[in-house]
């Protein structure tokens, strides 16, 4: 008696799952496929890197004329202040406020630090750099948000604090310019004056920049959002391609071991 439905293998063959690597095809719910948001996520790194490095230099550079100018004020203060000039009088007012200048000093002193600690970093790599940006910024977007903070009530206080008895105000007042004749061999109180505006304006930038690396922490969270669909797409890629792999070795072992049935009798 015959085998009537014995499976052949050119039948088994023809049903076998094509070998065809798969390929990013887009999500369904998205309009990009693997290879778009691998792009983005390079865009958005080259942003944020280039983004930081630029507000960095820029807050160097800023906080090194903060640093400046008010140090040199401070030396002039400190140098000038025990001079007797006409009438038996010292050429500053006393007692002379000094926590203005000495807070804003102080603020941009350690800016200037943690900006230079990452800076140089960067000449090592840039992954040097961020970890050294992450460990000085001490816990990252709340001591950022407590930084922008802080520059702007500093900046505020040392305007407020501009009574006549500090150095920029006393500097800038018409006592100063009545005595400038009598103190010009040691004392510019018209310098003074113009470099102590200039240094405000200066703290005002700098919180500006700082305002303006919150840009880079939207940038790292659409970065964020790419990278999880990134993986969301890999992941179901290497299910697929489990599965047709597992289906095509079920299919091979039944060629090789298919089984042989007797027909029904008539």
């Amino acid at each position: 008696m015959g085998f009537w439905n014995e499976k052949h293998p050119e039948a088994i063959t023809s049903k076998s799952v094509s070998t065809e690597p798969l390929r990013a095809a887009p999500s369904r719910n998205s309009q990009y496929s693997l290879p778009d948001y691998e792009k983005k996520d390079i865009a958005y790194k080259k942003r944020i890197r280039i983004f930081r490095l630029i507000t960095r230099i820029l807050s160097l550079i800023t906080n090194a004329i903060v640093v400046g100018t008010l140090s040199f004020t401070l030396a002039k203060y400190y140098l000038t202040k025990n001079k007797v000039i006409e009438g038996n009088v010292h050429p500053w007012i006393t007692p002379t406020t000094l926590w203005p200048s000495l807070m804003l000093l102080g603020m941009a002193a350690a800016t200037f630090l943690l900006n230079a600690i990452t800076l140089c970093c960067y000449c090592r790599g840039v992954n040097s750099a961020n970890k050294a940006a992450s460990v000085t910024t001490i816990a990252g977007y709340v001591f950022l948000a407590i930084h922008v903070t802080a520059w702007i009530v500093v900046a505020g206080l040392y305007r407020w604090g501009r009574t006549g008895n500090d150095l920029w105000g006393y500097s800038c007042s018409d006592k100063a310019d009545a005595i400038q004749e009598q103190v010009k061999s040691f004392l510019d109180f018209g310098k003074l004056c113009t470099m102590q505006q200039g240094t405000w304006f200066v703290s005002i930038i700098e919180a500006v920049v700082y305002l303006l690396t919150f840009i880079v922490t939207v940038w790292m969270m659409k970065r964020a959002s790419t990278k999880r669909k990134i993986g969301k797409i890999r992941e179901s890629m290497s299910m697929e391609t489990g599965y047709a792999q597992n289906l095509e070795m079920g299919t091979m072992h039944n060629q090789r071991h298919g089984k042989k049935y007797m027909p029904l009798s008539g």
